[in-house]
Parts: structure tokens; C-alpha cells; sequence
């Protein structure tokens, strides 16, 4: 449907922000518990053992939405002639997590406030903007996979410490968490039980996880020294064997300094 891709092509929703008067909207939720670099480590970590799940006590993967008109053709799609990578998908999680769990990060190229973004944007309902003004774009395919892929040489090269992980982009991920893009928007009947959360993760965190973080940044920085961002989603309840639904345009969670 074109009012599904309009939902995430940022050229649109920065215009809809730019001349729409904002307004206030009272949502009534729990006291959050902070996200900590911590838990990111300790969601890592889960990866090297023999059984992640059994770590963790869940597990995600990808499967055909519970939403009837997740990803259909639109115009857009059907003029290009081509398939979306995210038909009829959603993410689903097994097992059972608690409130305040991450239970999925969301990947891409992360792109400053100032630097370019029209070109990756076009086609592309995969672009999460941060609070800060931020951007991360999570599609694996096209202009946006090549861009990703070129930075990943970039910055791992042979013989250098790996600090990202580019196989989130192929059918064997090393990381089986970085599906964040997949998440589809919740509606009255399936309402959303995730939120994006955005951290920075600090030059401290260790050395060895870095190989599975399913990020990099379009300029040149160095991890080692600077802060790293990623987005996580986060459980807002108790979740067992459900889809995983957020909110677009509606992220109530502000940027946390890593704990």
C-alpha cells in the first residue's frame, strides 16, 4: 500500500515534520529501566555459546507477519518492478523475555545529521531516524547494501580488529539478532510491544564483541576512541512467543549515555 511506504520514506516524513504543527500526544506507560551497555554485552556474549537460546531464554527470527497487508506492492513497488526483501515478514520471538530486555538490534549504516542521505533514501523503508537527528539505515539491498558493504571494507580490512559485522546483510547472519528492520509498525489489534532505543556504546566495550555489532558510521571514526551508536528494541512487557511490533515515528525513548 503507498500509505505503508509513505510511513517510512524519510523525504516524506521530514516534510510532514517540517510544515505539520506538532502535537501532543500523553502516553501512559511504566517507569523504564535504563538500557545498559551491559545488557548489550550480555546479549553478545549469548552468540559464542553452543545454544544462544538457551542463555537468553528467547530467540528471533523472520517469518510472514500476523498483519494481513504487511508488505504488499504499492505503486512505488510495482512501478520499479522488483520485490521488497521484506514481504509479508515480521520478527518473531520464542521463548519468553522480561520488560526491559533487548530482544533485537537494528542495522545499517548510521548517518550524522549533516551528512547525505537523499540518494539511499529513495525506495527505502528502512531509514530509523534517532531522537538526535541521527539516522540508521537498516536495507540490505541496492544502493544502501553496496554503501554499507564498501564502508565494512573500509574499516575492516585485512589484518585489522573487526569492529562490525556485514553478514546481517546475507542468509547467514553472524549476529542472529541484528534483524531490527523487520519489525513491523503495530496497529489497534496488534499493538506494539517493542520501542527503539538508541545507546551509545563507549570506547571501553570490549574488544572481541565488536565483530557482531551490525553497524558502522558513513564517515571515517574510530570505535576505539569515540562513542559507537547502535539501536536496540526493547521489550515494553513481558513477551512470550509473540511478533514483535514498535511504533514508527514514535520514538518516546531519548538517547542514553551508555551505563
Amino acid at each position: 500500500m503507498l500509505k505503508d511506504y509513505l510511513h517510512r520514506l524519510y523525504p516524506w516524513q521530514a516534510a510532514k515534520l517540517l510544515f505539520s504543527p506538532p502535537s501532543a500526544r500523553l502516553v501512559l506507560r511504566p517507569p523504564r529501566q535504563p538500557t545498559t551497555q551491559a545488557q548489550v554485552e550480555n546479549l553478545l556474549l549469548t552468540i559464542e555459546t553452543t545454544n544462544p537460546e538457551s542463555v537468553s531464554g528467547f530467540s528471533v527470527h523472520k517469518q510472514p507477519s500476523v498483519i494481513a497487508n504487511a508488505g504488499k506492492y504499492n505503486l512505488y513497488r510495482f512501478l520499479m518492478m522488483r520485490k521488497v526483501e521484506s514481504i509479508c515478514l515480521g520478527v518473531f520471538l520464542k521463548g519468553r523475555c522480561k520488560t526491559g530486555d533487548i530482544v533485537c538490534l537494528y542495522p545499517g549504516t548510521v548517518y550524522l545529521p549533516f551528512e547525505p542521505l537523499l540518494f539511499v533514501s529513495i525506495s527505502n523503508r528502512y531509514i530509523l531516524k534517532c531522537y538526535d537527528g541521527v539516522f540508521v539505515d537498516g536495507k540490505s539491498t541496492g544502493l544502501s547494501g553496496k554503501v554499507f558493504n564498501s564502508l565494512y571494507h573500509r574499516e575492516n580490512w585485512p589484518g585489522a580488529i573487526q569492529t562490525s559485522d556485514k553478514t546481517w546483510m546475507t542468509q547467514s547472519p553472524k549476529n542472529p539478532f541484528a534483524i531490527g528492520q523487520y519489525v513491523n509498525n503495530g496497529t489497534q489489534i496488534n499493538p506494539s510491544n517493542v520501542r527503539y532505543q538508541e545507546l551509545d556504546l563507549l570506547p571501553s566495550f570490549p574488544v572481541g564483541l565488536r565483530q557482531y555489532l551490525p553497524n558502522i558510521y558513513w564517515a571515517s571514526m574510530d570505535p576505539m576512541s569515540t562513542p559507537f551508536r547502535i539501536v536496540a528494541l526493547v521489550a515494553e512487557r513481558d513477551i512470550k512467543d509473540e511478533e514483535l511490533f514498535s511504533t514508527y515515528m514514535d520514538n518516546s525513548g531519548e538517547r542514553q549515555e551508555s551505563i
